[in-house]
């Protein structure tokens, strides 16, 4: 009996930083994902809550830093 043939499939992912939007990914930018699509699913909403976490800090550090010049001028 022959096992079952994993789906797999490629998804563009990595940082925007890597290549700009609409531009071919660099081959390690890309990223493979086995399985099917709650798997599909549950990886791309772990990446969001990443993506979220991430830009959260950099409006924390960017208000810290409005702030801090904001109040270095009073």
């Amino acid at each position: 009996m022959e096992a079952p043939r994993t789906r797999l499939l490629l998804l563009p992912g990595g940082r925007a930083s890597v290549a700009p939007a609409g531009h071919p990914r660099a081959r390690g930018a890309l990223r493979l994902i086995e399985g099917g699509r709650a798997t599909e699913l549950e990886q791309a909403l772990a990446e969001a809550i990443d993506a979220a976490r991430q830009m959260r800090l950099e409006i924390e550090r960017r208000i810290a830093s409005a702030l801090e010049a904001f109040g270095d001028r009073g």
